[in-house]
């Protein structure tokens, strides 16, 4: 999912230009995060983040910036987008949609596939649970321009990147497995991260202090937020399915919001989507490893 910036080092002080945050200093890159271009900018006032959109349109910028305001005044752990001279929270530079936004110290989570740490994994979970709780009822304005990342956007994304597989044995059984999913209507939903990798929290003594990058949220089921954290947390590449972490996972969210006998019977439903839409992304040579995930 990453993608080629087109931007450099000559164009930030151009793009500072547009704030009140000082003189242009610097720049770091970010070891984490690779779908938008996201640059650490220095002055002499201070740190702060760029987040410039290299393939998101104007309302799908709109949609995160509406969601941090919102999450904000419920005291919620995201950083705060900063206006322009003109007062705005979202700019343009080369055509293109960016956002500075506040710079949080803390350091990430630690990768799962290395050392499982369950009480760094408590906080994250109680971190997605809130987020769920706050979002129940919320329905942001450009919710639909968003993608839904449901099974019939997972089937179109296969055919776009793989063509050549829609009539072979490989895409025959990916439309099957594709076809076996249900999601009942009622279950319950709103405003899902759907990216919960380690290296989208922020920890300090222990707790989270900031949930990052939200460009691939959206408006679903909630059970799609739990099958993420299965998938990131319990699923360690090239190792065994970790059930004890998946039941903790399930185990730990329900301290927070209590999940309906219909959810419980459709995470892993969920999970399935989350393994797919990843084939339906990835280079053919990723087909054998993720299909393994389905089957054992």
């Amino acid at each position: 999912m990453s993608v080629k910036t087109t931007i450099s080092e000559k164009d930030f002080p151009k793009i500072l230009s547009n704030y009140n945050l000082g003189e242009y200093f610097g720049f770091k890159t970010f070891a984490n995060g690779a779908g938008q271009t996201t640059i650490l900018l220095e002055t002499n006032s201070g740190k702060y983040v760029l987040r410039y959109y290299e393939n998101r349109t104007e309302k799908h910028v709109q949609f995160e910036i509406q969601l941090f305001d919102f999450l904000r005044s419920k005291q919620y752990p995201v950083p705060a987008v900063i206006k322009n001279r003109s007062g705005e929270f979202l700019s343009w530079y080369k055509e293109k949609p960016y956002i500075i936004i506040e710079f949080i110290e803390g350091e990430h989570g630690k990768n799962p596939n290395d050392f499982f740490d369950t009480e760094e994994l408590s906080e994250v979970i109680k971190a997605v649970a809130q987020l769920h709780n706050l979002t129940k009822d919320y329905i942001p304005e450009y919710f639909k321009n968003r993608e839904t990342f449901d099974v019939d956007y997972c089937w179109k994304e296969f055919k776009k990147k793989h063509p050549h597989l829609v009539e072979d044995e490989k895409g025959k059984w990916f439309k099957a497995e594709l076809d076996k999913l249900e999601f009942p209507v009622d279950m319950p939903n709103g405003l899902c991260h759907a990216d919960l990798n380690y290296g989208n929290f922020l920890f300090k003594s222990g707790k989270v202090v900031a949930v990052l990058d939200f460009d691939m949220s959206f408006y679903t089921f909630f059970i799609y937020d739990i099958a993420s954290l299965i998938y990131w947390w319990a699923m360690p590449p090239k190792q065994d399915f970790r059930k004890s972490g998946a039941v903790l996972i399930v185990s730990e969210y329900e301290k927070h919001r209590p999940l309906s006998n219909g959810e419980l019977s459709h995470i892993f439903d969920a999970l399935k989507l989350i393994i797919l839409l990843g084939i339906s992304w990835s280079e053919e040579g990723d087909f054998r490893n993720e299909k393994e995930k389905i089957e054992s």
